[in-house]
């Protein structure tokens, strides 16, 4: 059994390289929004049996790329929120900061944070156990978080693949299962 999982493609979303938290949560609202650039994704001529899919524009635009049969739309393979881990007008910070930060807020379990660690890994767990597993080769289109997290529970689950440290944009990474 393999399992394919993709990032979408890179979001046209630029970004001010200093911001504050009402800054940085007005551009995660727009990045929600904003169109992809599309770029041709390397899938090694494998027959994907299913296809499952963020609910999130970006990854169905970047599903609709790489498979041509039809998609199931699941909102558990949402992105985990990162809100701004402090709430100040006056402080302005990198925007890698703002990113990072809310990241680290997320693994410390700070309240900071919309979604806790336990509550990320028991929604990927419910997707992983309602999927069909009759399948043998099954694309994952979702995002660039929670595929790093996604992972983790493969492993638990019997699969061997790439340990992935930096998930990239329309890059497949491959989990198999004897």
């Amino acid at each position: 059994m393999r399992i394919g999982l993709l990032r979408h493609f890179k979001v046209n979303c630029p970004h001010k390289k200093m911001m504050t938290s009402k800054e940085f949560r007005e551009w995660s609202e727009r990045y929600e929004k904003s169109k992809v650039i599309k770029n041709k994704v390397e899938m090694y001529g494998i027959k994907w049996d299913i296809c499952y899919v963020s609910d999130l524009p970006r990854a169905i635009t970047t599903a609709k790329e790489v498979y041509s049969g039809n998609l199931h739309i699941d909102k558990l393979l949402r992105e985990v929120d990162n809100a701004p881990f402090i709430h100040s007008e006056r402080i302005r910070l990198p925007f890698e900061i703002w990113h990072i930060c809310g990241r680290l807020a997320w693994f410390f379990k700070s309240r900071s944070q919309p979604e806790t660690v336990e509550g990320t890994r028991r929604r990927i767990n419910q997707f992983l156990d309602r999927i069909d597993w009759s399948k043998e080769n099954i694309l994952i289109v979702f995002h660039g978080f929670m595929l790093f997290n996604f992972q983790r529970e493969l492993r638990k689950r019997g699969f061997t693949g790439e340990k992935v440290r930096v998930v990239k944009n329309g890059v497949l990474y491959q989990y198999l299962k004897e």
